[in-house]
């Protein structure tokens, strides 16, 4: 993949493709998808990222903001630029109503339950097991991938 660098601009024959365009191609490599799945799955218009990649725009709506912040879990201002980590695009608390930060490692696990029917599944087994009962499973899953991986 070969990634465009800054500001939308033709110079002699370049192309040159927004900071913003970049930031949400990089999003859909990291998932494994195109942009046109990504404008699918999410509801964006596939005609508007056309129009940012080409430099007939040199921004998105706030509705497809939204919407492409909402699918990949981040922030607008992290699609934007303005926010160099994925923030999360949801405020989260606790049980005392203080506001929460999600790690990378924790949005990582709810995308995983969000896009991956197993992984939801196997959660939804293992919601009312015991730590014991979890601590054997996470054995015997592991057991199980070294002997696929021949170990």
């Amino acid at each position: 993949m070969c990634l465009r660098k800054n500001s939308v601009k033709h110079i002699k024959g370049l192309l040159f493709v927004s900071d913003l365009y970049n930031r949400i191609e990089v999003l859909c490599v990291n998932k494994g998808i195109n942009i046109t799945e990504m404008c699918k799955k999410s509801g964006a218009s596939r005609a508007s990222l056309t129009d940012l990649k080409m430099g007939r725009k040199q921004s998105l709506s706030a509705d497809t903001l939204s919407k492409i912040s909402t699918f990949f879990g981040v922030s607008i201002d992290y699609l934007l630029g303005n926010d160099p980590e994925k923030t999360p695009a949801v405020t989260v608390y606790d049980e005392h109503d203080n506001i929460i930060r999600l790690d990378n490692e924790t949005l990582d696990l709810i995308d995983s339950l969000r896009t991956r029917p197993e992984m939801k599944m196997m959660f939804s087994v293992s919601k009312n097991a015991t730590k014991e009962d979890i601590i054997k499973a996470v054995k015997i899953i592991e057991a199980l991938k070294d002997e696929s991986e021949g170990k």
